[in-house]
């Protein structure tokens, strides 16, 4: 989606200047320095469900060849949920039903990010308006307005998926700068100025309820 949204983007805003001409018209009233950018092309159109097939058909060709490699190096692949039994063991309930019990001497917990719920639970994440980062990949529609709590790297990764598909989206970061925690402040003001525009504005040191 990243990929794709921003070659929709770069075929609407940046092919003149990169010497591939066609019909244009003038879009952008803030560029009058840069005449090369204030030109799009016409006839580009959004297919949101092929957009999302192709997402789809790349985390399963990811997924399988990640299997793939498992096999191939004899690295046995258990699908289940784990808890800890001992600081050398594991105890699997497996997807396909039964458990399975796991030694190692080192156990690497990998598992993936969480998405962090509303404090007290009053808001329910319902993947539909409101959406987890998962359920940000699956819109069926590209919507009119778009609020993003956390300016972290996935936070504005999926801003700019849908402000680039046309989305006004606003970003809102409780810490003082964009990026998250930790990030470097010369690589916060590279963020600032690549991906904030008309379209993806931020509010730095706010949080959703003061908004």
């Amino acid at each position: 989606m990243l990929n794709n949204s921003h070659i929709y983007h770069q075929t609407q805003h940046d092919l003149k200047k990169r010497g591939i001409d066609g019909a244009y018209y003038i879009t952008c009233f803030f560029c009058y320095s840069f005449p090369d950018a204030r030109t799009s092309v016409t006839g580009v159109e959004l297919n949101l469900p092929n957009m999302l097939k192709a997402k789809d058909d790349a985390v399963t060709g990811l997924t399988k060849g990640i299997e793939y490699l498992f096999k191939q190096n004899g690295v046995d692949y258990i699908k289940g949920a784990a808890s800890f039994t001992s600081k050398t063991s594991l105890n699997v309930d497996l997807l396909e039903g039964g458990q399975s019990s796991i030694e190692a001497k080192n156990i690497i917990i990998a598992t993936g990010s969480e998405v962090s719920p509303f404090p007290g639970g009053g808001i329910e994440i319902d993947e539909e308006q409101i959406v987890s980062s998962t359920g940000a990949l699956s819109l069926q529609k590209v919507p009119e307005k778009m609020v993003v709590i956390g300016g972290g790297v996935i936070g504005l990764e999926l801003g700019s998926v849908w402000s680039r598909l046309g989305a006004e989206v606003t970003v809102v970061e409780f810490l003082g700068q964009i990026g998250g925690v930790g990030i470097d402040d010369e690589v916060a003001c590279v963020y600032c100025s690549s991906f904030f525009s008309a379209t993806l504005t931020s509010h730095s040191e706010s949080n959703s309820s003061a908004l």
